[in-house]
């Protein structure tokens, strides 16, 4: 799986929101982990750039249940680490969601660029 940053439809935030999540999933295994959080610097239909100050073993498979809050609403969504890299005191992952959620992301994009605009 690549990581597509020329994807045409990815908005980088000024002011990344935050989100939570879980891990569920190593290596094909199911796993339960307590919260972390981070913020979500770009998304696309397919995909996100997430920053957290911890450190996920990205080349094992790792999955992820994220609970994002964009405009008031609140969202969960499946996602598979593709890579990993530290920046800082923080480490930036590529995240692919795995399931269906491209018309629900492109209706939140469209949403936030004019509350954005309007603001």
């Amino acid at each position: 799986m690549r990581y597509q940053r020329q994807e045409s439809l990815r908005y980088t935030f000024q002011s990344p929101p935050p989100t939570t999540f879980t891990i569920i999933q190593i290596k094909g295994h199911p796993v339960e982990t307590s919260n972390g959080s981070g913020y979500i610097l770009n998304l696309s239909p397919n995909g996100m750039l997430l920053s957290t100050p911890l450190k996920i073993p990205f080349n094992q498979n790792v999955r992820l249940l994220l609970n994002p809050a964009f405009l008031h609403q609140s969202f969960d969504w499946k996602a598979e680490i593709v890579w990993g890299k530290q920046a800082g005191d923080t480490y930036h992952y590529g995240l692919t969601l795995l399931d269906d959620h491209q018309q629900e992301i492109i209706n939140l994009l469209k949403q936030y660029k004019k509350h954005e605009t309007n603001s």
